[in-house]
């Protein structure tokens, strides 16, 4: 399906009627957001920003949910809701639209502009949407979900492509973390997509072989 808004439109629609009320910022990595004392919503054009649950009944504080790349909108829950219960985190070093809330508040009163509600809770909807699908697959399918999972929220375009790289930042570590499996369970799936090629890794990173991860899981085939 075609997109029905882009983060360019949004961006530009901004620039266009309120060109004083947005900001372009650079966000170091390991910067961490409080949106409740930033009161701003950010609208990523690139790098890459970890969202992670707090959850004080567990040992770990912090879970990772997701992470959001070009095109995402992170804090508009935070600003608009006042959701809680959930940080954000640089994990690359991030480029950022930034614009106040009480400024998109009135640029979205606009019914020309409304439409753009639902470009940002599709976008938050897609993550939570692919974070399901872990819960759905057999433990053995469980990483190459999240491996694909991943891909998917990097690359617009990521059916057409052979290969995906994903940024230095995104250690093994993180990608235990996202798949919520076991260090065991992690690492015996991780060899299984090391040994068939589908992952291979050098200093720059993980690359993941599309090609190869669609023949072996099919299922995991989604579409924008």
């Amino acid at each position: 399906m075609k997109a029905l808004f882009t983060a360019d439109e949004f961006v530009n629609g901004i620039k266009k009627e309120l060109p004083n009320a947005i900001e372009e910022l650079k966000v170091k990595p390991g910067t961490v957001l409080s949106f409740e004392e930033i009161d701003s919503c950010y609208i990523i054009s690139s790098g890459v920003i970890g969202g992670f649950i707090r959850n004080p009944m567990e040992l770990k504080s912090e879970q990772v949910y997701s992470f959001f790349s070009k095109g995402d909108v992170v804090g508009f829950g935070q600003i608009f809701d006042n959701f809680k219960g959930m940080i954000f985190e640089a994990v690359t070093e991030v480029n950022v639209y930034a614009i106040k809330k009480t400024e998109l508040e009135f640029w979205l009163s606009f019914p020309e502009n409304t439409p753009f509600i639902y470009y940002i809770m599709k976008r938050f909807g897609t993550h939570y949407y692919l974070k399901s699908l872990l819960s759905l697959r057999t433990k053995g399918n469980v990483l190459p979900q999240s491996i694909y999972n991943l891909c998917f929220l990097l690359e617009a375009n990521i059916n057409e492509l052979d290969f995906v790289k994903f940024p230095k930042e995104f250690t093994q570590a993180r990608l235990m973390e996202y798949s919520t499996l076991s260090q065991g369970g992690f690492y015996k799936h991780l060899d299984i997509l090391y040994q068939t090629e589908i992952l291979f890794k050098d200093s720059s990173g993980i690359t993941v072989n599309m090609k190869k991860m669609r023949e072996s899981y099919p299922n995991m085939h989604v579409y924008k």
